[in-house]
């Protein structure tokens, strides 16, 4: 094999002229041809952002392009009633698309943002009623709205993005409330094998992000691996993952809550839950999907997808991230918000790119029942 010097195009040792600009090829060793592939792929190395050895290093074919203003865009439109319960029927028997009818563009979610408003003005309420009247009857339902106000606006924009409409909220519910919990289990099984020290060093940090991360892919697994009518996909795994984590993440704030009542602990969970639990087991999902769609030879979700290599390559970012986030490091970078604002950055880069693989999945999805020639009437 060797490459044109005018245009880089690659051509077969035997091949006089270049296919791409016509530029003629001399005679030239194959040490130095060689060479000349040797530099030419340092320079196609050297020129890729760090952005895109991600994209590259997540398994996307596609250049991927951050389409952040989806997230936010119909957010500030006004919607009616209606729209806002035509997207909680989605995913019962007669509402899931046909594979004709998918969605072949961004989805853009806007109900998350007035979940997040309700919730915000309950918790407001709330304590007027502990701050003004001093009720302590209402302590309660503070900090369960306030625990769980973020992390359950972030779930509900996974069922939002997730095009292929084929999970219920019945569904989501379920797995937010016993997935959140059935994973703190886990998780609190496995730390009995553990021992960890009173300070939290790199050391445990690095073990509380593979302990927790684990237990909440156990349960990740186990309701993905329950959708036998549901057609697995990428955005499918990042909506269960996100519910699972979702519930994770409420039920832990709320105990952190109980512990030291003060509003600036809610608040700071609250701010910070975006890039927490809730987007570390979205991606968990999101990568046994990819692994289980990779795998021709495997016709039912199975544990195989655990140990391919697809999987564990997503499966160790949540894990850093994690780690990263319990680590002494944001002492050392002196503000806290700037350190955790970094990794939330980070994260959500992750979310995106994984929200455009799902969708070039769908793409293909749409396009084979195109080439079909006839529309395919089965729901997905």
């Amino acid at each position: 094999m060797k490459y044109c010097r005018n245009c880089g195009k690659a051509h077969p040792d035997e091949a006089r002229f270049c296919a791409g600009c016509g530029q003629a090829f001399t005679e030239t060793s194959s040490s130095s041809q060689t060479d000349q592939q040797s530099t030419q792929r340092q320079n196609e190395h050297k020129s890729k952002t760090l952005y895109e050895k991600l994209n590259e290093y997540m398994g996307n074919d596609k250049p991927a392009s951050l389409h952040w203003n989806v997230l936010y865009t119909d957010v500030f439109k006004k919607h009616t009633t209606s729209e806002a319960e035509n997207i909680f029927i989605r995913g019962t028997e007669s509402t899931i698309p046909t594979r004709a009818n998918l969605l072949n563009d961004w989805p853009r979610p806007w109900l998350y943002s007035r979940i997040l408003f309700a919730m915000l003005v309950t918790f407001f309420l709330l304590y007027i009623c502990v701050d003004e009247f001093n009720n302590e009857n209402a302590i309660p339902g503070l900090i369960i709205v306030g625990s769980f106000a973020v992390p359950l606006s972030v779930m509900i924009m996974f069922f939002e993005l997730n095009a292929y409409r084929n999970i219920s909220m019945y569904q989501v519910l379920k797995m937010f409330f016993i997935g959140g919990a059935a994973s703190l289990v886990v998780t609190l099984t496995l730390f009995r094998f553990v021992e960890l020290g009173n300070n939290m060093g790199f050391g445990e940090a690095i073990l509380v992000g593979i302990i927790e991360e684990v237990g909440k892919a156990v349960i990740v697994y186990y309701f993905l691996k329950s959708l036998h009518r549901t057609r697995h996909s990428i955005l499918v795994g990042l909506l269960v993952g996100g519910c699972v984590g979702a519930g994770f993440a409420a039920f832990e704030s709320s105990g952190y809550a109980l512990s030291y009542f003060t509003l600036d602990v809610i608040f700071l969970r609250g701010i910070l839950a975006p890039g927490g639990h809730v987007a570390w087991a979205a991606i968990t999902g999101a990568g046994m999907e990819m692994a289980f769609s990779g795998r021709k030879e495997c016709k039912e979700f199975s544990a195989e997808v655990l140990g391919d290599s697809r999987f564990l390559r997503l499966f160790i970012i949540p894990i850093i991230l994690h780690a990263l986030w319990d680590s002494p490091l944001s002492g050392i970078v002196g503000s806290i918000y700037i350190w955790f604002g970094g990794l939330i950055l980070f994260v959500w880069i992750v979310v995106m790119i994984i929200v455009q693989m799902g969708l070039n999945q769908l793409t293909k999805d749409h396009a084979m029942v195109v080439a079909s020639g006839s529309p395919n009437t089965s729901q997905i």
